[in-house]
């Protein structure tokens, strides 16, 4: 009956709640140029401080200090990306999916490896 199902419905979404929501996703771009389809203003980028199973993730890498729009974790985020000494190396880095453009300066852009902190990590994208 319709009742069931709205009722299965509500409960879906209520356990999808409880557990965090759907995964954090980060779309990748392809390295070749003609297909990476990165907006003019980033570039396609291997993820190297990637230790994960699987190969590593390529995304589209903002300019040093720039976003996209730090109210949109959908469309951008940064990495927990750590040098191969395990000292601080990317974690400003700012990635967005394929497409979208990122020229606009951080609040903090100036700051090196702590740039563009307003912009959410997500370390399930590492």
């Amino acid at each position: 009956s319709m009742k069931l199902i709205n009722l299965t419905i509500l409960a879906f979404v209520a356990i999808a709640s409880a557990n965090g929501g759907p995964p954090q996703t980060c779309e990748q771009c392809r390295v070749a140029p003609d297909k990476n389809h990165c907006d003019m203003t980033t570039s396609c980028t291997y993820v190297w401080g990637h230790n994960a199973p699987g190969p590593a993730p390529y995304y589209c890498a903002c300019h040093v200090g720039c976003a996209k729009d730090a109210t949109n974790a959908e469309i951008q985020w940064r990495l927990p990306w750590f040098g191969s000494n395990g000292d601080p190396s990317q974690q400003g880095r700012v990635f967005v999916k394929p497409g979208v453009e990122c020229n606009t300066l951080c609040d903090e852009w100036y700051l090196g490896k702590d740039w563009c902190k307003e912009v959410a990590e997500k370390p399930a994208c590492m």
